[in-house]
């Protein structure tokens, strides 16, 4: 439901200046459990009318969770406004939506707010139970991303072989950016010597895995729907290392991949001196 383009009989607080104040959201949690996602909740506003009326029992806090890709909904209330519940993993997939809202537990005669705009100056309501008196604002999650394994490169990325091929390709419509590579190339670098190696991670990160990253965030608009672009996304938004990156100014490219990556070139360097040590106290 878009709030924005419904338009009430009565003032809600939330909604343009219908009410002064504020009706705020905060920052959700969300944390991935192992059957679960686990949600917390914490709407706050400065209403003495709205107050009055969740300690006289006649309003509650409401949370409403829809996921379209299931048709899972489910709805949640609270006589405060900060609540904690659970989703089942398994009756989620892809984006999942909610919206918070106070609405009335009881139908409510003479109805009236002491904040409303002036418009509503005269005017009192009669109103039904669960009609909306503010609305905090919605948010929203992808089901389908790691949350607990965002910061490893394999939650966007993976390695794989293709026998049709004599050099190396970067396959970004998948939901996981492929670095494909030909039958020879891939079984050297499947080898126990090479790819359990923790020493050569930082040669894999500063080459064939940074050259694919830029490759994708080049062409990140066009792949937006996929999965891989969904965690990078998430990432560039929630992290703090990447507020001042916008990554439509594509200068800012190689340094949003590198921290992406968590500086590979130094961390290159410093497992070349690492192993050139190592070889040095033979």
């Amino acid at each position: 439901m878009k709030f924005n383009d419904i338009s009430f009989p009565h003032p809600v607080l939330g909604l343009g200046d219908a009410i002064l104040g504020t009706a705020d959201l905060g920052n959700p949690e969300i944390n991935s459990m192992q059957d679960d996602y686990e949600i917390k909740i914490h709407c706050k506003h400065d209403n003495a009318d709205l107050k009055t009326l969740l300690i006289e029992d006649k309003a509650e806090f409401l949370f409403e969770v829809t996921c379209t890709n299931t048709l899972f909904r489910k709805l949640f209330v609270s006589n405060k406004g900060k609540i904690e519940f659970e989703i089942p993993k398994k009756e989620v997939k892809g984006k999942v939506e909610f919206i918070c809202l106070l609405v009335t537990k009881e139908n409510i005669f003479d109805y009236s707010n002491t904040e409303a705009h002036p418009d509503y100056n005269g005017y009192i309501f009669d109103l039904d139970k669960g009609d909306v008196l503010a609305y905090f604002g919605k948010f929203s999650f992808n089901a389908d991303i790691k949350y607990e394994k965002l910061k490893a490169v394999s939650s966007f990325m993976e390695i794989v072989e293709n026998e049709d091929l004599k050099f190396t390709n970067v396959d970004l419509k998948k939901n996981k950016i492929e670095i494909q590579l030909p039958t020879d190339s891939y079984n050297i670098y499947r080898s126990d010597f090479i790819s359990q190696e923790v020493k050569f991670v930082p040669v894999f990160h500063s080459s064939i895995v940074l050259n694919a990253l830029l490759t994708a965030l080049y062409n990140l608009d066009e792949h937006k729907d996929y999965l891989w672009a969904k965690v990078i996304a998430y990432r560039l938004k929630e992290e703090k290392q990447f507020k001042l990156l916008d990554i439509a100014e594509k200068e800012n490219i190689p340094e949003i991949a590198q921290r992406l990556l968590g500086n590979p070139f130094k961390r290159l360097l410093e497992g070349l001196n690492v192993i050139i040590e190592s070889e040095n106290e033979v």
